[in-house]
């Protein structure tokens, strides 16, 4: 194959959406990396020395990457196993990005 037909195959690729998972986003980085944690126990087996008391009812676990992004995974207090609820950016919104980097870390 020439240069042309492989540049060719790249944008036809990345015009039908093979790349949107690259693309450094904040929309990425929340179907990417928190929705899908949701309903699992995956953050609390992996994450203990993370844990925090949130409140009465709910542990925390903060989280930091990439660099600036800071968010938090909530799970349940009370009932065995612990079960990730719903996720919260504490701050550096703009920061929260899937970089390829990221994407091959996971």
């Amino acid at each position: 194959m020439n240069i042309k037909n492989i540049i060719l195959c790249l944008m036809i690729l990345g015009l039908n959406g093979c790349s949107k998972y690259y693309i450094p986003t904040y929309e990425t980085f929340v179907e990417r990396v928190l929705k899908p944690k949701i309903g699992t126990s995956v953050i609390p087996k992996t994450n203990q020395n993370h844990r925090e008391i949130y409140d009465e009812n709910r542990y925390i676990y903060v989280m930091h990457y990439p660099k600036g992004c800071y968010y938090a995974y909530l799970t349940n207090r009370d009932d065995k196993p612990e079960i990730v609820q719903e996720w919260i950016i504490l701050s550096g919104k703009e920061n929260c990005k899937i970089t390829e980097s990221f994407v091959l870390l996971q």
